[in-house]
């Protein structure tokens, strides 16, 4: 059971996460996510606004979960002229630059978890990683936030981010690719608004995902000591 959490917490954090943002946008009065959101697709500046809400997601920890996700797929749903190549490199970009400075601010704060973690503690990190990283790369084809944690863990074990770059460029066009393609392919038919509907898929396919990534680290076999 401990192994089974242990691979399938952070996805199902990520879920409660947006299903939280889900309550907050979809069922208070604090947003009209669907007026923003349709006003933002009329306007030249689209790509850029889809930049720095994807770049807010992508940054880990400080922003926690921000919907950036959810304005894409709303983005597609509600006007799919919207996803052009400017929108889907924008987003892209956005990832990469995210990950990257979740990489760097985890180096810069590495001396200082050094000081108050145990050693001990800091060779679990790095037995865990090299068990699962090879694996926790899938993450990159996921989503933002668990790309964004995935690079922070890469800078508090200081290991070199230029043999992630690739993985990174990669997996970040296909999750996007996958959020345009799922959107415009299979629930285009939300019509001229979205109650929410694409955000509770979202957190669904996160626990689908966590439920088998901690099925398989409950059932692989143990390495050697």
């Amino acid at each position: 059971m401990k192994r089974f959490l242990s691979g399938a917490l952070p996805f199902y954090a990520l879920a409660a996460l947006a299903m939280c943002m889900y309550l907050v946008l979809y069922r208070t009065s604090l947003f009209d996510l669907n007026t923003i959101v349709q006003d933002a697709t009329g306007s030249a500046w689209f790509p850029v606004f889809m930049f720095v809400c994807v770049l807010l997601e992508s940054v880990f920890p400080y922003f926690g979960y921000f919907p950036g996700t959810a304005l894409i797929l709303m983005s597609v749903a509600l006007t799919p002229k919207s996803a052009d190549v400017p929108v889907f490199v924008m987003a892209w970009l956005a990832i990469i630059v995210g990950a990257v400075l979740s990489y760097g601010q985890a180096r810069f704060f590495r001396p200082f978890l050094q000081r108050v973690a145990s050693k001990a503690a800091l060779r679990r990190c790095e037995s865990l990683f090299d068990a699962y990283g090879p694996y926790a790369r899938i993450a990159l084809f996921v989503h933002p936030n668990a790309c964004a944690m995935y690079f922070t863990a890469l800078g508090l074990l200081g290991r070199r981010l230029t043999a992630e770059l690739a993985y990174l460029c990669v997996g970040a066009a296909a999750a996007v690719s996958i959020l345009f393609v799922i959107v415009t392919r299979l629930v285009s038919s939300v019509g001229p608004t979205d109650d929410g509907q694409l955000q509770v898929l979202l957190a669904a396919a996160l626990v689908a995902i966590g439920t088998l990534v901690g099925l398989y680290a409950a059932l692989r076999p143990q390495r050697a000591a």
